[in-house]
């Protein structure tokens, strides 16, 4: 049966996420460990809160506003209806992924060149190939972000002719407990170990428990398996010492799903065998 039987799976996403997540995976037959790689946590510095206010105050001059998550949308759209109770006439809204996009949508928002982000890949560069982000001289853009984000979008749109501002939202940060439980968890011998990681903080946060383990890095990195959203983050684990690592389309839980599936025959894992 094409099914996770014989997957131990850890859930990484945070915990508003993680355990619908679980319990689907359980439902394809896997086992499952809830440790959370990432805490979504609004900013709350009194410089961070101010820029965001004027960013948001200002949102009128904006040509475009680009939501690179889900995250992005929910913390973007508090600000955005605190101060905008009807959105501003002429402003384009872009998203990265399907799934950000769907959450512009249920928020009653148009997205522009919106098949761009339902091509199954959720980067930055698809969405960059977007028609509407190609002359953009002169434009001023508002990308709504995390704090200390990926600047791909930004040097790219710049180097496009376009003025990009930055308004970050939230912070990921890594549970305390997290770590504990990690370290517990690997270094226990536990057949066909597979961490599921959504995003490159993940795999950040995963490097730091590791290297903090009293267990040697390596030995710990050759008991598991790491599925991935992107062949990115695929090449940034295997530079990293990871030894098996697969990538999925992208971060959907229809293609992380997909992905295990893919992975579980790639490495031929079943119940009794340790892969």
């Amino acid at each position: 049966m094409d099914d996770l039987t014989g997957l131990h799976i850890v859930v990484t996403r945070p915990q508003a996420q993680a355990k619908p997540w679980a319990e689907r995976l359980r439902a394809q037959g896997a086992k499952t460990s809830l440790i959370s790689l990432l805490e979504i946590v609004p900013v709350s510095e009194e410089p961070q809160v101010r820029a965001i206010k004027n960013r948001i105050l200002d949102f009128d001059l904006y040509s475009k506003a680009i939501f690179v998550s889900q995250n992005a949308v929910e913390h973007g759209f508090e600000w955005l209806e605190n101060y905008w109770p009807q959105l501003p006439y002429g402003v384009d809204f872009f998203a990265v992924g399907e799934t950000t996009a769907r959450q512009l949508q249920e928020r009653g928002v148009r997205v522009t060149d919106l098949a761009q982000s339902q091509t199954g890949a959720m980067t930055s560069e698809t969405l960059l190939q977007s028609p509407a982000l190609q002359s953009v001289t002169g434009e001023r853009i508002l990308v709504f972000r995390g704090l200390g984000g990926r600047p791909h979008i930004g040097e790219v749109l710049r180097e496009r002719g376009a003025q990009v501002d930055y308004c970050e939202l939230y912070q990921r940060i890594l549970p305390a407990e997290s770590g504990r439980a990690f370290a517990q968890l690997l270094t226990q011998t536990i057949p066909n170990l597979v961490v599921v990681l959504h995003s490159g903080e993940a795999l950040e946060n995963l490097q730091k428990i590791v290297r903090q383990m009293t267990v040697t890095a390596t030995q710990v990195m050759l008991n598991m398996h790491l599925l991935v959203p992107s062949q990115r983050i695929l090449e940034l684990a295997k530079a990293a010492g990871f030894p098996r690592v697969y990538a999925a389309q992208n971060a959907t839980e229809a293609s992380m799903l997909q992905g295990l599936l893919d992975l579980k025959r790639e490495y031929s894992l079943s119940e009794n065998t340790q892969g």
